[in-house]
């Protein structure tokens, strides 16, 4: 049981690593982010190029984030008081919010600039909830084991 739940932290830790390297990706996708508010002030082809290569990096964080969600979720079915979990499902709520958001901007205006915004209130999200809610997870994960 130890081996399995120290797998799940490490697995839990690997897909942090995973999720802030694809938000620092996508934030170092655009130079100009600081100093523009809409990419219609870049040229075309950079333009073009900087919008594929964002939209693949937060199409790649959505896809992570929810699965990682969803793998927390399963670690937390058996051995995490109800009230935590509760919580803990929510707050993937709130992050699944954010996300939906920046892609629906995205999407209808393509405006990577907001997108990078978007990324760094999730940032802000991510960080909070790996100490509010990930780090008792864990606590629980090797407490039980």
């Amino acid at each position: 049981m130890q081996l399995i739940c120290d797998e799940a932290v490490e697995r839990m830790h690997r897909d942090h690593a995973y999720m802030l390297d694809l938000i620092h990706r996508i934030k170092a996708s655009c130079d100009r982010s600081d100093k523009i508010d809409n990419c219609r002030d870049c040229q075309s082809n950079h333009r073009e190029f900087c919008h594929s290569n964002i939209e693949q990096l937060v199409r790649a964080f959505v896809e992570a984030t929810l699965k990682h969600n969803a793998i927390e979720s399963l670690y937390m079915a058996e051995s995490v008081p109800k009230a935590h979990r509760i919580a803990h499902n929510n707050a993937h709520l709130v992050i699944a919010e954010q996300l939906r958001a920046i892609r629906v901007i995205f999407t209808e205006d393509g405006n990577c600039v907001l997108a990078i915004h978007g990324i760094d209130k999730v940032l802000q999200t991510l960080q909070s909830h790996f100490q509010e809610f990930d780090r008792h997870l864990e606590d629980y994960l090797t407490a039980h084991a």
